[in-house]
């Protein structure tokens, strides 16, 4: 949408200067604002600036403290939208753009939410022509973090406000499903309160941005562990919500409506409790892209870097919390669904275990033969936790319970590629059980949905064939591999998956014909698959060596920290 042009000034006939294009911002000169515009906060008191302010939804002193919310300020969740729909424009166009990445402050990128060089105090002062294109986005990066959060804090306080105070949601809750649905909110909403008021201090302490890395950090000290609370209690969360809303028809009756509220923007219910784990990665994210683009060596460059390493300790904890939760349900579901019949039960239960991968196969039928021309395949569901392997087939009378059919510990089981060459054969291979739960060896043909899957259950095992570190087929070496951005989020579904936010970048060393991508994130070193949907391949091979570079820098920078 082509933002409207600015109003004329109410005092004078001349319009505001246009925006200075970035080529003119040349020297490193840190200026203070001129005379006769004190700070920030003061000059955007002047009632033709408050129009123009208005006009493109900046976020001030007032704006987004406000207690009130307004029905037209744009949420969390549209601000997300819009991000991630301009780093898909951007990407496609990273052929002929020499720097996909720098979505925010390119020509195509901006309408997300107000960047700082459009502020008119920034426009007014000559700040633009002073600071170089680096520093520029220097200031952009770390302006992004305050007005993000201004849009973040509107939508708690839609959610606690709009959806936790409503009369009639009380009504409908008993008191621990109400506890259980909010949790620790109120308290999330004060951290957030806080944080936000120490950023628009610090931007009101002069036009050019002098640091926030520091109010980050204090703030993932002492505030942002209350959201690892909220975050661990997401998986009864959401377990609550489904099931009070399948069968409580009044609470289901009065989300339904509050939804279509004006002030909630006919944005669902869920899309506000999940605000804060969203939220957490964000800052974290924000944190790392302010320390790209601070100079090496300097104070600013170590402060980030504290920063980036206390964020990502409070995202690690909140991503393992997450998991145990997951994983504790996980085990006691599974429990109530498996059927020993006649074989000697396993407490699946334990506090050390958890499931790591679960999916359906094809056996190969004792009445077929690896040579007949039509080979016969029966159904076999495998559960795969990290000490233990579960062969089950589901109950013909009861689609949800699983006979079990043969166990043994992991570490017993081994696999094998099949190499006759046929292509009834392709997705297939034998799964070895060097001793079952009778004590004898048994050697299964299994046929998997997708070569991808083929793969990623080979991988799950050792190959007595192969050496354990080779047992993955690289397909492109370290220094050729493609790269990727995200530019869908993606949820991890299994266990050797990757969780996927707008903006990650991503080397592959595999891709598979059924479009799934394995590679390692860039930013953490994390591993795993994902679609090929959520990802544009990064084609410009100036920003590829970029990327690695710039990776490179930020471990480098925050090592000697750890």
């Amino acid at each position: 949408v082509t933002p409207k042009p600015w109003p004329a000034w109410k005092d004078t006939d001349d319009s505001p200067p246009p925006i200075p294009p970035r080529e003119r911002c040349k020297d490193r000169i840190y200026i203070s604002a001129p005379q006769g515009i004190v700070s920030l906060s003061n000059h955007l008191q002047d009632t033709s600036l408050q129009l123009q302010v208005a006009e493109k939804n900046v976020i001030t002193r007032g704006v987004g403290g406000s207690k009130k919310v307004k029905e037209l300020d744009p949420l969390y969740q549209t601000y997300r939208e819009m991000v991630t729909e301009e780093i898909k424009t951007v990407c496609h166009l990273s052929k002929c753009v020499d720097d996909p990445t720098e979505w925010r402050t390119s020509e195509k990128g901006g309408n997300s939410g107000v960047l700082w060089q459009e502020l008119p105090a920034v426009r007014l002062s000559g700040a633009l022509e002073q600071l170089s294109p680096a520093e520029c986005k220097h200031q952009e990066s770390m302006f992004e973090v305050l007005t993000s959060e201004a849009s973040y804090l509107r939508s708690l306080r839609v959610l606690t406000e709009h959806f936790m105070e409503s009369r009639e949601l009380n009504e409908s809750l008993i008191i621990r499903d109400k506890k259980t649905l909010f949790s620790n909110i109120l308290r999330v909403r004060e951290a957030s309160e806080k944080f936000l008021k120490a950023l628009e201090d610090r931007v009101e302490e002069g036009l050019v941005i002098s640091d926030i890395c520091d109010i980050i950090h204090h703030h993932a000290q002492h505030s942002f562990p209350t959201y690892i609370d909220y975050v661990r209690n997401q998986t009864y969360q959401e377990k609550i919500y489904s099931t009070l809303m399948q069968r409580n028809m009044q609470f289901a009756t009065v989300i339904s409506r509050l939804q279509e509220s004006p002030q909630c923007q006919r944005l669902p219910f869920i899309s506000f409790l999940l605000l804060p784990f969203q939220r957490i990665t964000r800052i974290k994210m924000l944190t790392e892209n302010i320390l790209k683009r601070t100079k090496e060596g300097s104070k600013q460059e170590r402060t980030a870097s504290e920063a980036l390493l206390a964020m990502s300790k409070i995202v690690k904890e909140c991503n393992t919390q997450v998991g145990k939760m997951k994983q504790m349900e996980e085990l006691i579901h599974t429990a109530k669904m498996l059927d020993f019949n006649k074989l000697k039960a396993v407490p699946v239960i334990s506090q050390s275990r958890y499931l790591e991968k679960r999916g359906e196969l094809q056996e190969l039928a004792k009445g077929g033969t690896m040579f007949s021309l039509r080979s016969k395949y029966t159904p076999i569901y495998l559960l795969l936790f990290n000490d233990l392997l579960i062969l089950t087939t589901k109950r013909s009378n009861s689609p949800d319970r699983y006979v079990v059919m043969d166990h043994t510990h992991r570490s017993l089981v081994q696999v094998q590629s099949v190499t006759k060459d046929s292509h009834v054969f392709k997705k297939c291979f034998f799964l070895i059980m060097l001793e079952n739960h009778q004590g004898r060896m048994t050697k299964r043909l299994l046929k998997a949905p997708t070569e991808s899957d083929m793969h990623r259950w080979m991988a799950a095992f050792p190959n007595p064939t192969t050496p354990k570190d080779n047992i993955e087929e690289v397909v492109y070496a370290d220094w050729d591999c493609p790269q990727v951005q995200c530019v869908e989020q993606y949820v991890a579904q299994q266990a050797d998956e990757l969780n996927l936010e707008p903006t990650d970048i991503i080397n592959v060393v595999r891709k598979t014909n059924e479009g799934w991508y394995e590679g390692i994130r860039l930013s953490d070193g994390e591993a795993g698959w994902f679609p090929a949907t959520n990802v544009v391949e990064i084609t410009n091979e100036h920003v590829r060596r970029r990327n690695l570079r710039e990776q490179y820098r930020v471990a480098q920078a925050t090592a000697h920290l750890a």
